[in-house]
């Protein structure tokens, strides 16, 4: 491990699994509230520094069936209403640190998803259960996409009048076309996983028992590359899509204005 890497500050919101033939970084159900644990994020950008170090072997995102869910993420648009709800009874100004927590919130994903994009190893992400939307976005800046059979991407956006967060809008246009990223986003409430793989936002619907030797069925495919080629490859695809820094400035932008109501 990285000397800087603290995994134990990390314990409450994902966990490293070590294999031969994969790394496997499992999700926690508490895994959005990392934005708010001292250190977290620290700890957090050290261990992406050390996974880098392992070139070429295949390294596997596997969210619970909870984690990105409906429940948590309303939990977390509460805790952000409730700081601006505690400001706004001492007659003050509109609180600013909802939209600080925001911010720091998207700087997790944001990173992961520009770390997704450059790294040289080939990325899985895998999902199950009851997923918001936004969240599609992590899996659509990892190579390869698995879903579990009962998996249900649900539009939160719509209910909450919120942009997406999570750097959907950056790689959902490139994906299915901006028409369909536009009806995604705007018109519909749920997208099963077999509508998701038809639209080619998955490689993978499987039944939930069969997910573990899938996924390293697919390691083993995607193995046969050097780091540089990947490397070539990823950059090569990545000159089609809009510049970063630019994108997640709006993003977290557009998010903060939902927080404040404006």
């Amino acid at each position: 491990m990285h000397r800087e890497t603290d995994l134990s500050i990390l314990e409450p919101f994902l966990s490293l699994e070590r294999l031969e033939w994969a790394d496997i970084i499992r999700f926690h159900d508490e895994v959005l509230g990392m934005a708010g644990a001292p250190n977290a994020l620290d700890s957090f950008r050290h261990l992406l520094r050390d996974l880098e170090q392992t070139v070429g072997k295949p390294l596997v995102f596997r969210g619970s069936s909870r984690c990105f869910s409906r429940e948590r993420c309303n939990a977390l648009l509460r805790e952000f209403g409730d700081l601006q709800k505690r400001h706004a009874g001492r007659s003050l100004p509109p609180s600013p640190l909802a939209g600080f927590t925001m911010a720091r919130e998207e700087n997790v994903f944001g990173g992961l998803i520009r770390w997704l994009r450059s790294v040289k190893r080939p990325t899985i992400m895998v999902f199950q259960g009851d997923v918001s939307l936004s969240f599609l976005g992590i899996g659509l800046a990892c190579d390869h996409r698995i879903a579990a059979s009962d998996t249900i991407f649900y539009n939160q956006g719509r209910d909450h009048d919120m942009p997406p967060g999570a750097g959907l809008l950056y790689l959902l246009p490139a994906y299915v076309g901006l028409g369909r990223a536009n009806m995604l986003v705007t018109r519909t409430a749920e997208l099963s996983s077999q509508s998701a793989l038809t639209l080619g936002l998955l490689e993978e619907v499987i039944m939930p028992s069969e997910l573990d030797r899938t996924i390293q069925t697919m390691a083993a495919e995607i193995s046969c590359f050097s780091p540089d080629t990947l490397g070539t490859i990823k950059q090569l695809l990545n000159r089609g899509l809009p510049d970063f820094d630019a994108y997640f400035t709006l993003e977290t932008q557009g998010l903060d204005r939902a927080l404040r109501g404006k």
